[in-house]
């Protein structure tokens, strides 16, 4: 017999399954999104002044350089219903900080309105920048100075004590970035002759124009060029066309319409530099990870 409490508990019996897949989608839906990579210091609670930010990022664009690691900083005021571990997760999972292969990347997560704090790190570095490294930097160094509300100075020395440890670590020799300037290696050869040779040559062409005329100084440019090749190895139809070469470059500079319509050029900006407004580039801007892999390693806090 069908009684209203058995009626009842078959009605909950059916809703249960909704409630929960609704549940759980409120609860994918509340999650704090993560934001996009951009910086090296990422501050979305505007507690850091524009100066400290560009001083932590000039830190951690010089650890890079050095060592190859990469460090990041990210500010935010909660993680909402969701812990700072799983959080950060999210956020290494998207940004990818280290390089591939070595994954050497550490995130500083801060949840200022929550009061938590997680140093993420990647699994290259987990033998060297323990758990419990992590933690003793966040116990010592770090919260001491969050009690103070000095963030910045807690997150510096963080960032210091961090990067201390990753210097003791043998890693891959870091290779320049597109904004570093590379040394120009010594063994770069156009033709078999070094670029400042050609220089002097072009230079040297330019003075003998100027003492026996136009046509002798492209002469004595070209076939010096083309000696000089030879001499260094090249082969006599590639020696050949490097003084071709050197004569076109030479008539190019000495001709009146090339600077007219260089002059012309630079003048109406169309060669992208130039001008005012664009200021010189800052280490907090333009950055990217290199896909670094996390497993979960690290420490949390609270202050």
């Amino acid at each position: 017999m069908l009684t209203v409490k058995s009626f009842t508990n078959f009605c909950l019996a059916l809703l249960l399954p909704i409630f929960l897949v609704f549940g759980s989608s409120n609860a994918i839906a509340e999650q704090i999104p993560v934001p996009k990579l951009s910086k090296r210091v990422t501050d979305l609670t505007q507690t850091l002044t524009p100066e400290q930010i560009e001083l932590l990022a000039q830190k951690l664009a010089t650890l890079e350089k050095t060592k190859g690691s990469q460090i990041a900083v990210l500010i935010i005021p909660s993680t909402g219903e969701e812990g700072i571990e799983q959080f950060s997760i999210r956020v290494v999972d998207e940004w990818k900080l280290g390089r591939k292969g070595t994954a050497d990347g550490v995130l500083f997560l801060v949840a200022k309105n929550d009061k938590r704090l997680r140093i993420e790190v990647g699994r290259g570095l987990e033998g060297a920048l323990t758990d419990v490294t992590s933690a003793r930097i966040i116990r010592e160094f770090v919260r001491p100075a969050f009690k103070q509300n000095d963030f910045y100075g807690g997150i510096n020395i963080g960032i210091d004590k961090i990067s201390a440890v990753i210097a003791g670590e043998e890693l891959p020799t870091p290779a320049p970035s597109q904004g570093q300037t590379a040394h120009f290696q010594d063994n770069f050869n156009i033709f078999g002759l070094h670029p400042l040779v050609w220089l002097g040559l072009l230079v040297a062409g330019f003075i003998l124009s100027k003492i026996f005329g136009p046509w002798l100084g492209r002469g004595g440019l070209g076939l010096g060029s083309a000696g000089a090749a030879l001499f260094a190895g090249t082969p006599i139809g590639m020696a050949m066309l490097a003084g071709l070469l050197m004569i076109i470059i030479y008539s190019l500079l000495s001709s009146r319409l090339f600077w007219d319509i260089a002059g012309a050029v630079l003048q109406s900006g169309a060669i992208g530099g130039f001008g005012g407004g664009g200021g010189s580039g800052s280490d907090n801007d333009g950055f990217s990870g290199g896909g670094g892999d996390f497993g979960g390693g690290g420490a949390s806090g609270d202050w």
